[in-house]
């Protein structure tokens, strides 16, 4: 199970940098040709994928945050088990929190090897699970600072807004030189018609 957490530590850690760098990959594309600035086509297909990813991110650490809770719930219920077993009492919640699992046999009559390590293996899994939880919610911070626009519905339809304004003004500018072009088309035909006929 170490190596598992090991490993999901990686790849959480892999992760964060290749969001950084899709972050930062979306800010220099945009300086590269104005196709590419902010609102064109280009970015506006480029950012719902990042923001895709961060709430699949968003998403997988919340399931993180429930099966770390899941694991440390079952190990207390597993050591009051134990302790009720043991002694025939119920223990205290501090006796569960205070991290002394195998300290509050002692004295009580049943302490063997095999619940020492299986409290020193548990002990470990959740160090692993502090500094995996660690890394997500540095990740967590990371896609709510830069991820904050990705539900702003209000800035999308001024943007939206301005995109058609713009596309408006592009089609009536084009019908103003047509009708200038068919214009000038008539009065060279009429100067020609007129210069034939005379």
């Amino acid at each position: 199970m170490e190596s598992d957490i090991v490993a999901v530590l990686r790849k959480a850690k892999i992760v964060n940098s290749r969001l950084e760098s899709l972050d930062r990959s979306n800010i220099s594309n945009r300086r590269v040709s104005e196709l590419y600035k902010e609102g064109s086509p280009v970015d506006r297909t480029r950012i719902p994928v990042t923001n895709g990813s961060r709430v699949k991110l968003r998403k997988i650490i919340s399931e993180f945050q429930i099966l770390r809770q899941k694991i440390l719930s079952d190990y207390k219920n597993d050591l009051k088990r134990r302790y009720h077993t043991a002694t025939g009492e119920e223990p205290s919640e501090e006796e569960i929190s205070g991290g002394g699992g195998v300290q509050m046999f002692e004295g009580k009559g049943v302490v063997d090897l095999k619940n020492k390590e299986r409290h020193e293996v548990v002990m470990d899994i959740q160090r692993s699970l502090k500094r995996l939880h660690q890394v997500f919610l540095d990740m967590a911070v990371l896609i709510e600072t830069r991820g904050e626009k990705m539900d702003d519905i209000e800035e999308k339809v001024t943007n939206a807004g301005n995109f058609l304004s713009g596309g408006t003004n592009s089609l009536y500018y084009a019908n103003q030189m047509k009708k200038k072009r068919k214009t000038w088309f008539l009065w060279v035909f009429a100067v020609m018609l007129g210069k034939g006929i005379i």
